[in-house]
């Protein structure tokens, strides 16, 4: 039986991709800084994801969730402000990243995807060191597949719009009932990632057909 690790566990979108590899009888292990109950998966909690121990034996994929966003023009922040959203959206990924290439089998087909943002390619108003991050956090999936192109791992980024959860809510003038449900957003990307194919798709993006704005 063939497990997956998930950091950054306690997200929406991660708890929804949860429920979709149990579905499919996978083993789940989940991290984060908040305690996720559920008796269902190995959980551990962590106060920051630097050196983490995985059990990657018979990892099939690591699913890298941990974030934070914060809406605000980039003068009105704090020197604290920026420097989380740097961390929890760009250095905690690839710390991540760091310690499990250390410990997996390289010859072996694993799937390392890192959720990201529609922001990495267009930020807009109040989300300009979110933005960057993501922006950031593509570029280093990119050098990834060409540093490591010789191998059987893979390295996906998943760009997404605004998806209705507690995240979604801090975007303003959006019509909550145009927003992404992160079920189906999960279900597309697990999906996706464990086709056993030789098809590809390094970047996998999902957004709104449609966008409706509310004053």
């Amino acid at each position: 039986m063939t497990n997956w690790i998930i950091t950054g566990a306690s997200g929406s979108l991660a708890s929804a991709c949860k429920e979709v590899l149990l579905g499919k009888g996978k083993v789940v292990y989940g991290f984060s800084r908040k305690v996720v109950e559920d008796e269902r998966i190995s959980f551990k909690q962590v106060t920051n994801y630097h050196g983490i121990k995985f059990d990657t034996e018979n990892c099939e994929g690591l699913l890298i969730a941990q974030g934070h966003f914060l809406y605000e023009d980039l003068d009105s922040m704090s020197v604290s402000e920026v420097s989380e959203l740097v961390d929890a959206n760009f250095l905690s990924q690839i710390h991540v990243v760091h310690s499990f290439l250390q410990q997996v089998n390289k010859n072996k087909r694993t799937n390392i995807i890192i959720l990201g943002s529609t922001s990495a390619y267009e930020a807009g108003k109040g989300t300009v060191v979110y933005g960057a991050a993501k922006a950031g956090i593509l570029a280093f999936v990119k050098s990834l597949n060409n540093e490591y192109k010789d191998t059987d791992i893979r390295f996906w980024f998943v760009s997404t719009g605004t998806l209705a959860n507690e995240m979604g809510a801090k975007v303003p003038n959006q019509d909550p009932n145009s927003l992404l449900d992160p079920v189906l957003v999960a279900k597309r990307i697990i999906e996706t990632v464990t086709d056993n194919s030789n098809l590809w798709e390094p970047e996998i993006t999902i957004r709104r057909r449609h966008i409706k704005l509310v004053n």
